[in-house]
């Protein structure tokens, strides 16, 4: 369970957040300053001026725009340990299977546990991954 700035913990999980967090374990590099006593944070961003992120706000357009987490306060949330027990996506080591998966929703369907629409979009989906 993510809990930090009050942000309700399953936004967290939405995919759009789950790239961000992603994203924040890339940013160490542009780290400029970090205060862990006051929980403020200044990275290097594509702008000029640095982005300074809080637990709560960023400086950033992205936040500005979403008012929701952006990279740079998951980076400072991630710096100050509140992230240590979130997955980290490696990429081409997952043990993901799709058709194994399409079986599983195939036995859904036909026990009645989903629909045919749901059935068809799934395997659809499922089946364009590798």
């Amino acid at each position: 369970m993510i809990d930090f700035g009050g942000w309700p913990n399953e936004s967290h999980c939405d995919y759009e957040q789950v790239k961000r967090i992603d994203a924040a374990r890339k940013l160490k590099k542009d780290i400029l300053s970090l205060d862990r006593d006051n929980g403020v944070i200044n990275i290097q961003g594509s702008a000029a001026e640095p982005y300074e992120a809080t637990l709560y706000e960023c400086t950033c357009p992205d936040f500005k725009i979403r008012q929701a987490p952006c990279k740079h306060i998951y980076c400072l949330a991630l710096e100050l340990g509140l992230l240590d027990d979130t997955p980290v996506y490696k990429k081409g080591k997952s043990s993901f299977n799709a058709k194994a998966e399409i079986e599983r929703y195939k036995d859904l369907y036909l026990t009645g546990e989903i629909n045919a629409d749901t059935y068809v979009k799934l395997c659809t989906v499922l089946g364009k991954i590798k």
